[in-house]
């Protein structure tokens, strides 16, 4: 299939603003490449949806390309799945990774190098591939939606989230960042009771930390957090720890980079179209890496095939 034009949209803080600076270096060879192409940088919060939306009703582009990490690719998702409902015609969509944690290219298995990523966009083979959506209650009552590609979860996973977005300007590695506030919040977090609700049975978790549902197999800059998610199966994956103790939360953490966690006698997992997770005591929820707020209440389904991405 013929490439009529492509869109970047770079999010040039990333990475504590390095994403910029890598960018300068892609221009040149970009110059090279078998196709036209738009250039818009995302100046904040937001942005990078408006510019998704903005490109689709402009009806200009074959591929949309994300520049930056999981929280600027979530922001064109939700943008492209807000005019999914529209008779507009929706772009492929691609992530260049350029961020703290890019998770989500670990699953797709995008090229990290940047003549191996051109040479994606050039050939142009696609795929069809899920999205998540999470339907979420705030403290104030407020009920929300979110579009995810990726991962979400509550607990500790979002404060580690938070904890690395204000690390912004650390001149540490992505992976760096989120091992030390994993360890840090391994010993601060206090745990929680929650219910979590899957082909109408509820399941109890006592003493929980996180309860994480994931439609990628990575998160939190390469914790190997759900190893049989597939993003083209229809399915989600839940995981969380139940009844853990210190000791035994940090046994389970030494396996999860590698997946070895799942069997674990005190983690949780299961596979679902959709589940339910009701809080006991409101936490922090976190989508793709972006932090949403503390909720009450939060609704998961998948939306099988949504979205045409290039591999």
């Amino acid at each position: 299939m013929s490439i009529r034009k492509v869109l970047f949209i770079v999010n040039p803080a990333s990475d504590g603003g390095r994403t910029l600076e890598r960018w300068q270096e892609v221009i040149p060879k970009l110059e090279k490449a078998h196709f036209e192409y738009d250039v818009t940088l995302t100046t904040g919060s937001g942005c990078a949806t408006r510019i998704a939306k903005e490109a689709i009703v402009s009806n200009q582009y074959d591929i949309l390309i994300s520049v930056g990490g999981d929280g600027t690719a979530n922001e064109v998702i939700n943008g492209m799945m807000s005019c999914s409902h529209e008779s507009l015609s929706v772009p492929s969509f691609t992530i260049f990774p350029s961020g703290t944690g890019s998770d989500t290219v670990r699953t797709l298995g995008i090229p990290k190098d940047l003549d191996g990523f051109i040479k994606v966009v050039e050939v142009n083979d696609f795929k069809k591939i899920d999205v998540g959506l999470a339907t979420f209650t705030t403290t104030a009552g407020i009920t929300q939606t979110r579009y995810f590609l990726n991962a979400c979860d509550v607990g500790i996973g979002a404060t580690v989230a938070h904890t690395v977005n204000a690390m912004n300007k650390d001149k540490k590695s992505g992976k760096a960042k989120y091992f030390r506030s994993i360890m840090e919040q391994v010993f601060k977090f206090k745990a929680f009771d929650a219910d979590y609700v899957a082909s109408e049975k509820t399941y109890p978790l006592d003493k929980t930390v996180i309860i994480a549902i994931c439609n990628g197999m990575f998160f939190g800059g390469g914790v190997k957090i759900s190893p049989v998610s597939k993003m083209d199966d229809g399915m989600l994956e839940l995981f969380a720890t139940n009844n853990v103790s210190k000791p035994r939360l940090l046994e389970i953490v030494s396996k999860v980079y590698s997946g070895a966690h799942i069997g674990h006698p005190k983690v949780k997992f299961q596979r679902d179209e959709a589940f339910e997770i009701k809080l006991k005591k409101p936490q922090l929820l976190e989508t793709d890496g972006e932090v949403c707020g503390v909720v009450t209440e939060v609704k998961f389904k998948v939306i099988p095939l949504a979205i045409t991405t290039l591999y």
